[in-house]
């Protein structure tokens, strides 16, 4: 590893705190599964803490306990010293990628599809036939070897692509029906709900317009960066920060409204953090693009209530109610501070019958890219979501996070539990007036 440390020198001190308690093991997803020191904030921040020093050197076996590291962010909301665990672990990922490099997939996906925007029908176009391909494959053939992300012999579940992304398909401004409107938010859906699970963003699109609100979709978003932090791409993920924000900065709206509970939690939380030096003149316009970030659960419940509108009277849908449970995504409780919110939403559908699952805010293991490099670790932990998920006697399952949806939707079928996985937004929108 370079030995000036760039990136982790200036948390020299936020790793001397980590006081070895061992309290962030509790709840580690990755360390919950493997019983390795290595495997937990403790451990890693050891390790860190003994590249810097020059006590060993940054070799293979370090990068992928630096790179294992799910970012659930359990460990930042346990630790008693405060350490800036997440804030450590990026850097030293952002160490890793500066000396090192990205290797030629991680390139192209950093800079070529996120940093530079390709034509998204373009790669629409390119990922839909190599899953098609790979849903129709069997596993037991001469080519089982070469098939990925198989366990146990069952294929992983693979998310539907979208044919044409999901911003395309509405014009830059949808416009309210409502007698009473009530002002103007913009959205911003993220990778995910862009090209794949699209019932949420017209959920959430639909729900703003009930509610008496214009929603803006603005030309020019860019991911959010999350991946590119996860990869220790900063500097691509500076520029696509910077251009998120000039494109929302200009707009005269009440809110920025977001149903992806990382993009939320990246816009919100990180981005200060990102882009935060005072120094620079662009900080108050960052914070004030951050400040706008809102989840869509807590915008709903805390700007107004319990939607009125919710059709409580239908004695059919009363009649056949559904048991429904509610996965807390990681980035949305601890990252965000949003709880109540879905279960409030949840508890007031007529069409469901609402029981809290064990361990509701215990991670479901996607982890964004975490989940396409460590997919066997990813599927483990996926398992005990699904096994609390059984136990709960939940045929549908709620949550946050469109990613979240995905992995649970695999983990699920492993498991052989036949339940639905939903967004809140979804299930809202069926009843809401």
């Amino acid at each position: 590893m370079n030995k000036d440390y760039t990136f982790l020198a200036p948390l020299r001190d936020e790793v001397l705190k980590c006081i070895k308690c061992g309290l962030c093991m509790a709840g580690c997803p990755t360390y919950g599964i493997t019983k390795d020191e290595t495997m937990v904030a403790r451990g890693r921040l050891t390790l860190i803490k003994a590249v810097m020093e020059g006590g060993i050197d940054a070799s293979d076996k370090y990068e992928r306990y630096i790179t294992s590291c799910i970012g659930c962010l359990t460990c930042d909301i346990n630790c008693p010293s405060n350490v800036k665990i997440g804030e450590i672990i990026f850097a030293a990922k952002t160490q890793l990628a500066a000396t090192n490099g990205l290797n030629i997939i991680e390139w192209m996906a950093s800079r070529l599809v996120v940093g530079l925007r390709w034509p998204l029908p373009l790669i629409l176009r390119f990922f839909r036939l190599p899953m098609k391909i790979y849903d129709w494959l069997p596993v037991k053939s001469p080519f089982d070897s070469l098939i990925p992300f198989v366990r146990n012999n069952v294929k992983r579940r693979l998310p539907d692509i979208g044919k044409r992304p999901f911003s395309s398909q509405y014009p830059e401004i949808i416009k309210t029906t409502s007698k009473r409107p009530k002002g103007r938010v913009a959205f911003f859906p993220g990778c995910v709900i862009e090209l794949s699970t699209q019932d949420i963003g017209r959920a959430t699109v639909s729900i703003l317009n009930k509610l008496g609100y214009d929603v803006v979709i603005p030309e020019g978003q860019y991911c959010c960066g999350s991946p590119l932090q996860s990869l220790g791409d900063v500097a691509t993920a500076k520029k696509v920060a910077r251009k998120n924000i000039d494109v929302f900065s200009p707009l005269d709206i009440e809110a920025i409204i977001v149903s992806c509970a990382t993009c939320g939690h990246t816009l919100k939380k990180e981005y200060p953090v990102l882009l935060g030096d005072r120094a620079n003149g662009d900080y108050n316009k960052v914070r004030g693009f951050s400040e706008k970030i809102i989840d869509i659960h807590e915008f709903i419940v805390s700007h107004h209530g319990i939607p009125k509108q919710v059709r409580n009277d239908n004695n059919q849908l009363q009649a056949n109610r559904q048991r429904v449970t509610f996965h807390d995504p990681c980035h949305l409780k601890k990252g965000m501070g949003v709880y109540q919110h879905p279960r409030d939403i949840l508890k007031s559908l007529p069409q469901a019958e609402f029981v809290e699952m064990e361990d509701a805010d215990a991670c479901c293991g996607f982890g964004g890219i975490f989940s396409l490099y460590y997919y066997e670790l990813a599927a483990k932990i996926g398992e005990r979501k699904a096994e609390n998920i059984k136990r709960s006697g939940s045929i549908i399952v709620a949550t946050g996070c469109p990613g979240c949806k995905i992995h649970i939707e695999d983990s699920l079928h492993r498991a052989g539990y036949d339940a639905t996985v939903r967004h809140t937004v979804e299930l809202l929108d069926e009843v809401l007036n």
